[in-house]
Order: C-alpha cells, then structure tokens, then sequence
C-alpha cells in the first residue's frame, strides 16, 4: 500500500472511531507507524486529509451511479438491482461512510458531500422509477416522493448495518419490501 492511501485509511479509521477533532496528525502517525513528518509530505493538514477522504468518495459513487445507469439504458437494470449495488457499494465502502457520517455535523464540506450523495442518489432513483414506468413495470405512484422513500429506506439500513452489525443483514428482505410496493403484479 501507499504511503498516500495508509495515511487516508488510517485517518478514516480513526475519525469513525474518535471523531475528528480529536483525530491528530500525532495520533494518525502513530497509527500509521509512520512520522508525523512523513504525513505532512503528502497532506498541508487534517483538514486535506478528509477533503481527499470525501472527494475520493464522491468520486467512487459517482463512477457507481454511470455503472447503474448504464445497465439502466440497456434494458437490463432493475430497480432491485440498483438497491443491491447501492448496498454493495456501502459493503466496500464502509470506512468512506463512517468518516462522512462522523464529520456530517460538524464539517461544511462533509455536509455538502452528505448533500450532493442524497441529491445523486435521489436522482437516480427517480430515473429508475420513471423508467420502470414507462415500460409499465412500475406501478404509477409519485416518483420524486417514492425515490426519496427509497433513499431514506436505504440510508437508514446502511447506518443499522454500520453501527450495529450484530443484527443479521437483512438487505435482501428490504429490497424484496420495495420491489413489493412498487413493481406491478408482486
């Protein structure tokens, strides 16, 4: 690994687990079991540190929304596949999330990132829902109103999934609930 990437992992680590603002460049270095020195060659402050942590995530989510939307085109994309990658996503994400979700109150740019995730998400959604609409597998409801129930539903259970894994996962029957209020025929 990186120099660049363990200073990144170490500093999400440790913002999920004490916050940031007690998260220092002394604690991060000894973390990382490198200098403190060492972390400013490759970052002015910890304030750039989680500018790159949120940027690198925006990035990655919105490479997941052109996968999605992709499949979405062809035909071939469902809005339980698009629930299931999104839940996939978080899976491999989980420390980029806990970091957003440590710093969201207390952060302006976290706040913004926590918007413009909500914004993408929202919008994607009603794209699948208009989509499924129109090729008459998605019953008629209010699409703004429902993807916004989509995204809460999903927010919501990847924050149980973070912060209590001890409750089995149980994304499979929250896709299956969504495709039960919105797909014709179930």
């Amino acid at each position: 690994m990186k120099t660049k990437e363990l200073i990144l992992n170490t500093a999400k680590e440790l913002i999920s687990e004490v916050g940031f603002h007690r998260t220092t460049t002394s604690s991060l270095a000894k973390k990382a079991n490198i200098s403190e020195g060492t972390i400013y060659r490759h970052f002015e402050s910890k304030e750039e540190i989680l500018h790159q942590i949120l940027t690198d995530f925006q990035e990655k989510y919105a490479r997941l929304l052109d996968r999605c939307r992709r499949w979405l085109e062809g035909d071939h994309g469902t809005l339980a596949r698009a629930l299931k990658e999104h839940y996939d996503f978080a899976d491999e994400n989980q420390a980029d999330i806990k970091t957003l979700f440590a710093t969201y109150n207390i952060i302006d740019e976290s706040k913004n990132t926590m918007g413009f995730m909500i914004k993408e998400m929202s919008s994607f959604m009603e794209e699948a829902l208009t989509k499924g609409q129109a090729r008459e597998v998605v019953k008629k409801v209010d699409v703004q109103q429902n993807a916004l129930v989509l995204v809460t539903v999903f927010t919501g259970l990847l924050r149980i999934k973070l912060y209590w894994p001890d409750i089995d996962n149980f994304s499979d029957e929250a896709i299956e609930f969504c495709r039960r209020a919105l797909v014709k025929g179930l």
